[in-house]
């Protein structure tokens, strides 16, 4: 069961963005429209949300994932090919072609980098602190953050940097271990905590607590009503092969 500090406050006016079920997350519309760039850290070979994210507000859009080079590519294929599965093989390769293309745009850049507090052995790190200090003075930030588990590493940044972030999708990993670390953060982040939904890629952790949740923050969210039931008319299962977490709360 879930601390009732980890409960929005009420029911805000929401669009999902991205993809059906895993890769969708449910933000609002006003942190979208009021960015000035898309941070986006853990990329996969999903890049429905950004994609998406572009269509709405056609803005610059930084993405960071140093496991997305041609050999993570190439592992996909070959494995595909040698389970003779030739459908999914060419949907990989047409995915593959498509988000060349995408981070190819002048708008759009990747980076091969870990995301962390900066330099390292063979600088492959980058911080928070060295993006947003490389940007314009007057940039406001949405960021999307996916990165499993190493988002414990930035929180500091996320709140040192608050009054520029217009909007924060992020998936919280191992919740249950690291609940303190999750309360304290939504105590001393400044943006309103507009949304949670269970990842039901995994499961239950300590206390009955699911152990990945994403999270949505906004700066000036629209409330629509108090009343607040989950799972969110948008929401949709992160795995539609299992059943949704369902979100239990405490009055503490």
């Amino acid at each position: 069961m879930l601390p009732n500090k980890l409960k929005p406050d009420g029911l805000y006016k929401l669009i999902r963005v991205g993809k059906d079920n895993d890769g969708g997350y449910l933000v609002c519309e006003e942190s979208v429209i009021n960015s000035d760039t898309l941070i986006s850290f853990g990329i996969s070979d999903d890049f429905s949300f950004e994609e998406h994210f572009q269509k709405i507000n056609n803005i610059n859009i930084l993405a960071y994932d140093h496991t997305v080079n041609l050999n993570f590519f190439l592992k996909k294929f070959l494995h595909s090919l040698i389970k003779f599965n030739f459908i999914i093989f060419f949907k990989q390769l047409i995915n593959w072609i498509n988000f060349k293309k995408f981070f190819n745009k002048a708008k759009n850049k990747l980076f091969l980098k870990k995301i962390g507090k900066g330099g390292g052995a063979f600088n492959d790190y980058i911080s928070i602190d060295d993006i947003i200090k490389s940007s314009s003075n007057n940039q406001n930030f949405f960021f999307k953050i996916d990165i499993e588990g190493s988002e414990y590493r930035i929180l500091d940044d996320l709140i040192k940097f608050m009054d520029r972030i217009e909007g924060l999708a992020i998936e919280f990993h191992n919740v249950d271990i690291n609940l303190d670390r999750v309360l304290n953060f939504i105590e001393k982040f400044n943006l309103k905590l507009v949304h949670i939904h269970a990842n039901n890629w995994s499961t239950y952790g300590l206390n009955n607590i699911p152990s990945s949740i994403e999270f949505s923050f906004s700066k000036k969210p629209v409330l629509l009503k108090n009343d607040l039931k989950f799972p969110h008319k948008l929401d949709q299962n992160n795995n539609p092969n299992n059943d949704e977490i369902k979100l239990e709360f405490s009055d503490q």
